[in-house]
This record gives C-alpha cells, sequence and structure tokens, in this order.
C-alpha cells in the first residue's frame, strides 16, 4: 500500500492556521495601539492647526475640544 504524501501538511494546517491569526492580530495591536498613543499625546501644534481648520471667518468661534 502507497501512502499519500500530502497528508503530512494536513496535520500542520491548524499550527499554520493559528501562526497567520497570531500574526496578524499582533500587527493590528501594534497600529491600533500606536494610533490612540499619538491621538492621547498629541502636540498643541496639531491642536491649533485643527482648531484653525474649523474657525469661522470674522467671528471669534472656536472648535470645541
Amino acid at each position: 500500500m502507497r501512502r499519500n504524501s500530502t497528508s503530512a501538511m494536513g496535520a500542520f494546517h491548524p499550527v499554520l492556521f493559528f501562526m497567520v491569526v497570531y500574526g496578524i492580530s499582533l500587527f493590528l495591536a501594534i497600529f491600533v495601539c500606536r494610533t490612540v498613543y499619538n491621538t492621547l499625546n498629541n502636540d498643541t501644534t496639531a491642536t491649533q492647526t485643527v482648531e484653525a481648520s474649523y474657525a469661522v471667518p470674522g467671528s471669534n468661534a472656536t472648535a470645541l475640544r
């Protein structure tokens, strides 16, 4: 009887699947954490730029914080 050599790859399928899922989740976690960190620790120049873009010309209105 001849053994099928493709069945050996089937044994590693769950391991490869979870390695790919782990890699994707690690990438997304780093991306989300970096985005949240940069949002919470932004500098004042970025805040002033956003406030200036929302200002209404000819009035003293400012953007909501």
